[in-house]
């Protein structure tokens, strides 16, 4: 508690800067300086202020996680002195990355000027040439990939392709955002009528800020038209699936973004929602609005790592699925269309480079299928890396960075049951420190390197296809000795149940594909009626009475003795292939009844442990839903329990009584704000 002080101090300086007018907010430059924490009380120290970034003007760019993990942080220049002022008294070792955040926004991003190359026939194709080696893509809807461009540009871009290939390429709405702006998507897929294939889905712009995560899902479009029918790998995928890839999700708040290169405006973070104008605890007038989107989803909704103030960047809303564009996510993904068909969930996001999987709400939480999400997430890595070197940390969200609920990750893992879910944060790195401002040159060495990773997810996708499409098969006639087993797996888990029966005389086989997550429960249950036998085969009989039995498989073949007319010697008196006048001849058989019989009877035998299968995943289901129930009845009751202890008369802030000491009129100055923040110390409550 010994940074509490200085930390009071930081308050008192931003309150008196906060009589500053609004003309002189703008004066000044924006910097960014990256801090690397060198202990625990450090990391606390800068917690603390992240919580409550957005009343010092600060945006974190990359949030504390952990001793000896960077932190960027971006400064406004009314806070800039006061902010150099605290690190200095608490001894942080700081760097100044960015010294002037709207200059390198004008470097990095302003448009490319139009360039004369016609008096320098030379210059102008070694430029073409140089261009060429970067991208050459053989879509004949044509897209300047190395650069940023406008939403309509993007839009525009996937109807053209809609049009140049309409067997395999189709623009779909998600929905609509708070301006009205319509969340487009493009789904690929040959044929694209065929609604039955497995789904792969990608998408980004969730945060308007994070353009790169954009650029790169509009070049996995292009990858799967452009080498379709050239690439055979590529060609499989497009045969085999259907992606459904939204490049942003949040158009409104990208659009936003793109409007002014101020460094406010251009790192904008949330959606665009109604705006609400209040004062603040320093009583500057304030106007929020937006919501994190990826806080916004019903996975542990505001539990950690999301905020309940509206001005602040992790504002989670007001409720689960508050916002149109959370709530388009979920009803395309519950949607007729997509609901249970969506094997892989794949959101791209900026930066850090990390490849996350679920669950983040909580650390050391994990899926019960984690062994399979890791093992294709770890080949994905070091795809990634084979391309260009690029180093990607790998883990949940919550063990490499910070514990947040709410995301679309663990949504689709946990509520949608998609079985690889990721959540990728791309370049730049701790080594370079451009932020969310990459360098053009940079944009395609990061989706190329990212399409090497993403495809990996793809062939597990694939392999699972490929799996359940041998998972009917036609019955066998004849014995084998292969046992039949039964499978089954409970939700999400892939823990399978194994009933084995070894006999050399079945006749029905079933061949199971890997553990797999369930569908709907409607679907699961709808199983496979046996199939049906084929019809026998009339008996052939040989020249005599005996029978030639000619099933689909030569079991056995019984041929007569052929009779020689002459003898070399008298036959005998008694002749035993004679007819016994004294009986009457036996019923002629069909040679294939007591097949039929054996087989009737062994199918019986599985449908009884398809049945079994079936009651004892209905009881492991129940079993697992009460304990989730019971689970959340213990979360829900501590959270309230919490919460009813917040309520009771105590200072919220550990910096009342510094405050008070500056200002002793400051409970009556300030009486809104202190009566939420220092109850206590101003006498706002009774005693105990």
């Amino acid at each position: 508690m010994r940074w509490l002080l200085p930390l009071s101090w930081l308050l008192l300086c931003v309150c008196s800067e906060a009589r500053l007018d609004s003309a002189t907010q703008e004066v000044g430059k924006y910097r960014v300086v990256r801090i690397v924490p060198r202990d625990e009380a450090e990391i606390g120290m800068l917690k603390k202020i992240y919580k409550t970034a957005h009343d010092f003007d600060l945006d974190f760019w990359k949030a504390p996680t952990g001793v000896g993990q960077f932190v960027d942080i971006m400064v406004a220049p009314t806070f800039s002195d006061s902010f150099d002022r605290f690190l200095g008294s608490k001894n942080f070792s700081y760097t100044v990355t960015i010294d002037d955040v709207q200059k390198m926004i004008l470097l990095k991003e302003k448009p490319r000027a139009a360039v004369d190359f016609s008096l320098n026939p030379l210059l102008r194709d070694f430029f073409r040439k140089r261009l060429s080696d970067d991208f050459s893509s053989r879509n004949t809807a044509k897209y300047t990939f190395g650069d940023y461009h406008s939403y309509d540009t993007m839009v525009n871009w996937m109807n053209e392709i809609e049009r140049n290939y309409p067997s395999m390429a189709k623009v779909f709405s998600l929905g609509t955002t708070f301006e009205g702006r319509a969340i487009k998507g493009i789904k690929i897929g040959n044929n694209i009528e065929d609604t039955s294939k497995r789904i792969v889905w990608i998408d980004g712009g969730m945060h308007a800020r994070e353009w790169a995560a954009i650029h790169t899902a509009l070049w996995f479009i292009d990858q799967l038209i452009g080498n379709y029918g050239v690439d055979p790998q590529i060609t499989a995928y497009v045969d085999t699936l259907n992606f459904y890839i939204t490049p942003v999700v949040n158009p409104d708040g990208f659009e936003y973004s793109r409007s002014e290169a101020n460094p406010q405006t251009r790192f904008w973070r949330k959606n665009r929602g109604q705006q609400v104008c209040k004062k603040d605890r320093w009583r500057r007038e304030r106007c929020c609005g937006g919501v994190d989107l990826n806080r916004n989803f019903d996975f542990h909704f505001g539990e950690t790592g999301s905020s309940e103030d509206l001005c602040s960047e992790i504002y989670q809303g007001k409720y689960a699925f508050s916002e149109p564009e959370s709530r388009a996510v979920r009803d395309k993904m519950f949607s007729s269309e997509l609901y249970g068909k969506v094997d892989a969930f794949i959101t791209l996001h900026t930066y850090s480079q990390m490849w996350i999987h679920p669950f983040n709400h909580e650390r050391r939480s994990f899926p019960n299928d984690i062994f399979d999400l890791q093992t294709v997430g770890r080949k994905g890595v070091k795809a990634i890396e084979s391309m260009y070197g690029t180093k990607f940390k790998f883990g949940t969200g919550a063990d490499i960075l910070y514990p947040s609920a709410g995301g679309s990750d663990d949504w689709a893992k946990a509520k949608a049951h998609v079985k690889y879910v990721y959540l990728l944060e791309l370049r730049p790195g701790e080594e370079e420190w451009d932020g969310f401002l990459l360098d053009r040159r940079q944009l395609i060495p990061t989706a190329r390197e990212t399409w090497e990773g993403v495809k990996v997810v793809i062939d597990a996708v694939m392999a699972m296809a490929k799996r359940s499409g041998f998972s009917h098969q036609r019955t066998s006639l004849f014995p084998t000795t292969t046992p039949s087993t039964t499978t089954f797996s409970t939700t999400p888990s892939t823990t399978t149940a194994t009933t084995t029966t070894p006999t050399t005389t079945v006749f029905f086989t079933t061949v199971t594909s890997a553990p797999r997550r369930p569908e709907p429960l409607e679907s699961f249950f709808q199983t496979n009626p046996p199939p049906a036998l084929p019809p026998s085969p009339p008996p052939t009989f040989a020249p005599n009475p005996a029978p030639v039995f000619q099933p689909s498989q030569s079991t056995f073949r019984q041929n007569p003795q052929p009779v020689n007319p002459q003898p070399s010697q008298p036959a005998p008196a008694f002749n035993q292939n004679r007819p016994n006048p004294n009986f009457p001849a036996p019923q002629a058989r069909q040679p294939d009844q007591g097949v039929r019989v054996q087989l009737q009877k062994k199918l019986e035998q599985a449908r009884n442990r398809q049945v079994q299968a079936r009651r004892e995943y209905e009881r492991r289901l129940r079993l697992f839903e009460a304990q989730r129930e019971a689970a959340n009845r213990l979360r829900e009751q501590q959270a309230r329990a919490q919460w009813q202890l917040q309520q009771v008369c105590v200072d919220r802030s550990p910096w009342c009584s510094s405050w008070i000491q500056q200002s002793a009129n400051i409970c009556r100055t300030s009486s809104i704000y202190m009566r939420q923040d220092c109850a206590r110390s101003c006498g706002y409550c009774r005693s105990f």
